[in-house]
């Protein structure tokens, strides 16, 4: 076994033993959101990280995958393996609509178009009140149930969620280290070039676009499953801007440093309330540190400590 797979599967056995460590409802619920922040996080480093694409309009996906399953759920009784496919699927395609135009955009138009759909598409669950209930939302969803299994504690729900972040890692790593994933860094160094060189441009930023959503379309499905509760706010730009705090800060293009950010912005603002009125000042001057002096995320600082320790650089 390598340094870097010996180093994984210790952080895997420290994930898995974690919330015994911290036994309480209310830890344990921060644990899942971690996981669930983690998920969308992978998500959206796939498109800024590894493709140097702005997207503004990712609450738009956490928020179908959310409702997919809010709506799959109350109306067909949908059992949870097959809604949670179904979610991924509909995220994957509307990820697939959406990027097929704006992904042939440069620079601030992109960000620009994909706000544009995610506001558009909280306006649809605000007022089509006949399908999505407007801003009382949809209660009722039941829990999540794989086989005699039924998932109705945040422990259980941490262990689902943990599966589906090490298979999001799988499969990142997996594709940044074939030829698909050379091609996303060639297209984000400079796309121009690239493009001379004969590599499809607009078909990789298609891949990397449509799979970055089926991983936040997950991540929707599992929170509504979860809270068994969806309204608007799931398509809020709140969780667009959050998310991009986690991937800028843990390092764009690390999968290490994009799983760091997102836990760290998820357990830090909860456990500054011992702070009280002083949590959002203490929570802002560690971002500002953060970014003055770790330009490029935590990811960059993991990345510079392994390579002056002479071992292989994970992604």
């Amino acid at each position: 076994m390598s340094r870097s797979q010996a180093l994984d599967a210790g952080v895997l056995l420290a994930a898995v033993g974690l919330p015994w460590a911290f036994t309480g409802p209310y830890h344990q619920h921060i644990l899942v959101l971690a996981g669930l922040f983690v998920l969308m996080a992978l998500g959206f480093d796939l498109v800024l990280g590894y493709l140097g694409e702005l997207s503004l309009g990712h609450a738009a996906f956490f928020g179908i995958g959310a409702y997919a399953t809010a709506l799959l759920t109350r109306h067909f009784g949908t059992p949870f393996p097959l809604d949670l496919a179904l979610a991924g699927f509909l995220t994957g395609v509307s990820g697939f609509l959406i990027g097929l135009p704006s992904l042939r955009l440069k620079g601030p138009y992109f960000a620009i178009v994909t706000f544009g759909f995610a506001e558009i598409l909280r306006l649809v669950a605000l007022n089509w009140t006949s399908v999505t209930r407007g801003p009382m939302g949809l209660p009722d969803i039941p829990p999540a149930r794989i086989g005699p299994l039924l998932i109705n504690t945040e422990l259980r729900y941490y262990y689902l969620v943990l599966v589906l972040v090490v298979g999001a890692v799988v499969v990142t790593r997996r594709l940044l280290d074939s030829t698909v994933g050379h091609a996303f860094l060639a297209i984000r160094e400079n796309d121009e070039l690239a493009a001379a060189a004969g590599i499809a441009t607009f078909r990789f930023k298609l891949i990397a676009f449509c799979i970055g959503m089926v991983f936040t379309g997950v991540a929707g499905s599992i929170y509504a499953r979860y809270v068994h509760f969806v309204d608007p706010t799931a398509l809020s730009f709140y969780y667009t801007v959050t998310v991009a705090s986690m991937v800028i800060v843990g390092g764009q293009g690390s999968v290490a440093g994009t799983i760091s950010g997102a836990v760290l912005f998820t357990l830090l603002p909860e456990y500054l309330r011992v702070a009280e009125q002083a949590r959002l000042l203490l929570f802002g001057a560690f971002l500002m540190t953060a970014t003055v002096f770790l330009p490029d995320g935590v990811g960059g600082l993991w990345r510079r400590r392994r390579a002056a320790g002479g071992g292989r650089v994970p992604a």
